[in-house]
């Protein structure tokens, strides 16, 4: 979703494939700013918390905004799920990047962490992916993060509701088979 010049909301764009809109919200403030080329670190300022939604053009335009209202407004828990989420894809991929490693200090790519918070330094938001609520309207995203500790495909949540259904690489957050 790179470079896609999302609206404010409640405004919103639509190319050949995606709906898309962004919102500031607190609750994703703070993580890193990742407008790069797949997800690649573009600034060393954190965040302002502005978050780009995307969902598939044929997704109504109502449900679209709700859809990304509801799930701003519920950004404080989500990110502490999805970064709870990642802590072992973390340590598994880390020993990982310890071993690729050439030039760069170990503490300023994959330092040691010791909770789910410390990622927020090692990763930020690429887009959220909604998909249509479910038969008994359940809430259906995912999160498409850009991180130090994969940098290739970046690393992804998928949610229904509050809950992590999955999480691993980017492609889980938009993989809602």
């Amino acid at each position: 979703m790179y470079n896609t010049d999302a609206p404010l909301y409640p405004e919103t764009k639509t190319d050949e494939y995606f709906i898309y809109t962004s919102i500031k919200s607190s609750g994703f403030a703070g993580l890193n700013v990742r407008n790069g080329p797949y997800g690649a670190l573009s600034s060393n300022e954190p965040s302002d918390g502005t978050v780009d939604y995307s969902a598939d053009k044929d997704m109504d335009k109502d449900t679209f905004l709700s859809e990304s209202k509801w799930i701003s407004d519920h950004a404080d828990e989500i990110l502490n799920l999805a970064l709870a989420a990642m802590v072992d894809q973390y340590w598994e991929n880390r020993e990982y990047v310890l071993e690729c490693l050439i030039d760069e200090n170990p503490d300023d790519v994959v330092p040691e962490i010791s909770g789910p918070q410390d990622l927020k330094n090692l990763c930020g938001i690429v887009a959220i992916h909604i998909k249509d609520p479910d038969k008994s309207e359940n809430h259906r995203f995912g999160i498409e993060f850009g991180c130090n500790w994969e940098e290739e495909h970046g690393a992804g949540v998928r949610f229904e509701n509050l809950k992590v259904i999955k999480n691993g690489h980017a492609s889980d957050a938009f993989s809602f088979r």
